[in-house]
């Protein structure tokens, strides 16, 4: 295992960092004019278009998409795929790892807040992310995305 010093691993963080940061600002920008023409964006915002954040079509400023939603998700999950392989050794369930966090981002979609977990050892129901009031919100995820999680099938 290659060990980085402290500063190239908090550049390495810190980067990590301004990729989520940037993702869920572009994403905010973008909601808003998501399924406009550039005519119609031009015609509402003039011809440099979005400059800067703009109310959706509730009013809201610099929503939290579904987008960012699973992208915080994801990272939870590879997280925690790198933490059980770092800790215990155990490679191999990556996947499986990331499917549980796909379903806590499933819970913010499907319930208002955090439901309780179903014991001590809920794999799917844990963790700080999931506790977030602010992202149990459906932001029109794509059907694939949500039936595909609602299946029982695991590839």
């Amino acid at each position: 295992m290659i060990r980085q010093s402290w500063d190239e691993t908090a550049a390495k963080r810190a980067r990590i960092r301004g990729c989520l940061l940037g993702g869920a600002i572009g994403d905010a920008l973008g909601n808003p004019i998501e399924f406009l023409s550039l005519r119609s964006i031009r015609e509402t915002h003039g011809a440099a278009g979005v400059t800067t954040l703009v109310p959706d079509g509730s009013g809201v400023v610099g929503r939290v998409t579904d987008d960012t939603q699973m992208t915080l998700f994801t990272a939870e999950g590879l997280i925690r795929a790198h933490a059980r392989t770092s800790s215990k050794g155990i490679e191999g369930s990556e996947t499986a790892v990331v499917r549980h966090a796909y379903l806590r981002w499933l819970d913010t979609q499907n319930h208002p807040g955090p439901p309780p977990a179903e014991g001590t050892g809920d794999l799917v129901r844990s963790g700080w992310l999931r506790t977030q009031p602010w992202l149990y919100a459906r932001r029109a995820p794509g059907n694939a995305c949500l039936s595909g999680l609602m299946s029982k099938h695991v590839p």
